[in-house]
């Protein structure tokens, strides 16, 4: 009866254990500060760390990333440029909140409303460029909302182009959309980086007097090297926010990469700037890149019936590198179609190599693995006398070798 009570009392606490760790899981220690947050490899989109991702919540001023994307196509698509001049109307400077503070009748270069939206956070610079594309802000918002169903942003909403509180609602994204928006801005507009890491904006002498405001709202470019982006947000229901992004050097074997972090509804400034240093530094202290395959290096040697070449390598189809995090092992499980057809040229696809954390089993990419040499059906010949060594070997002598 004893020995009994020690064994169930034994199962108690592994169960207690083995929930315990799955509770856990995943968790770095700042859930209880913010709504949401993420950490994330700009080079291949892949989510390193990660909490309530996926709920739609009010962004306030990082909205501004998307303006800005707008702005950018218009001068890509030649609608207009950056030296364009804009004339301050009164519906711009009845703009409140975080403001360059414009007055009806000033005139500014779209480049300099362009840069006060992202280091001032300027809420009326939105308004003006908006109009100035579009006539009126209504219709830029239509493009807003165009452009996120265009780059496969599926739970995001804009009602205006600077995150202000509106009478229906706020402008909301889902953490997993703000960083696909942030990927995609550096992709195709990596000049936002020599914007987004000045420390403050460059406005001539007497434009402004000397309690304007003019430096960066992100509080970590002072706080750590390297850091050069992106945006900061907030309003009373999205509390504060940022979006930060920084180049990691790498170290002995391991490889530069890029990380983009994002931090959701703290309570003040000062837990925003010290929860988002953590979350960095988490991230550069944790995680290595490395090249995990490379196309010149064959990953198997299979073996395909009636082919002419008894054994074949295969290949992955591209160079892969993935972030790795410390005390941890990047694992592949290798499956070669069922139905291969002979012949098969160089470069045909052969099946696909699964790479997976050792330690949580989640798939990390899959990846197509292609034939490295041209492979067609033996002949006759080749047939028989691989039929008859086979023959010989089932019954004890092993001569030929074909």
């Amino acid at each position: 009866m004893k020995n009994i009570f020690k064994r169930q009392l034994f199962l108690v606490l592994i169960l207690v254990l083995f929930t315990n760790s799955i509770a856990f899981a995943g968790k770095i220690g700042i859930e209880d500060g913010v709504s949401a947050y993420l950490l994330g490899d700009f080079e291949d989109g892949r989510i390193v760390e990660e909490y309530n991702i996926d709920t739609p919540l009010a962004i306030a001023s990082i909205t501004k990333l998307m303006t800005y994307t707008i702005v950018m196509d218009e001068i890509r698509n030649g609608n207009i440029s950056m030296d364009d001049i804009i004339t301050i109307d009164k519906e711009v400077e009845e703009v409140n909140g975080s403001t360059f503070e414009l007055k009806e009748g000033e005139k500014f270069s779209v480049e300099t409303l362009l840069e006060s939206t992202l280091i001032v956070s300027a809420n009326d610079s939105c308004v003006a460029l908006a109009k100035h594309i579009s006539g009126d802000v209504p219709s830029f918002v239509n493009k807003m909302n165009q452009k996120a169903e265009e780059i496969g942003l599926e739970h995001t909403r804009y009602l205006n182009p600077n995150g202000l509180p509106e009478k229906n609602g706020q402008n909301t994204m889902t953490v997993r959309d703000i960083f696909k928006l942030s990927r995609y801005i550096i992709k195709e507009y990596p000049e936002i980086l020599e914007i987004t890491k000045k420390d403050k904006i460059d406005i001539e002498d007497g434009i402004r007097d000397e309690e304007f405001v003019n430096e960066n709202t992100n509080p970590l470019l002072k706080e750590m090297n390297g850091v050069d982006g992106l945006k900061t947000g907030f309003t009373g229901e999205a509390g504060y926010c940022l979006v930060f992004t920084t180049k990691v050097k790498g170290q002995a074997k391991s490889e530069d990469f890029r990380l983009i972090g994002i931090v959701m509804g703290t309570k003040s400034e000062e837990s925003r700037k010290n929860i988002s240093k953590y979350l960095l530094e988490y991230g550069i202290s944790n995680y290595k890149k490395r090249e995990v395959l490379s196309k010149n290096i064959p990953v198997d040697i299979i073996h395909i019936p009636n082919a002419n070449r008894l054994e074949v390598e295969v290949f992955p189809k591209e160079n892969i590198r993935l972030l790795e995090k410390n005390n941890d092992n990047i694992l592949q499980k290798i499956v070669i179609d069922n139905d291969i057809q002979l012949p098969l040229k160089k470069g045909d696809t052969i099946g696909k190599t699964i790479l997976y954390s050792e330690n949580s089993e989640k798939v990390l990419k899959e990846v197509e693995l292609i034939l490295g040499k041209n492979v067609k059906e033996a002949n006759f010949i080749t047939k028989t006398f691989r039929n008859l060594k086979g023959f010989f070997k089932y019954i004890g002598i092993n001569f030929f070798k074909i």
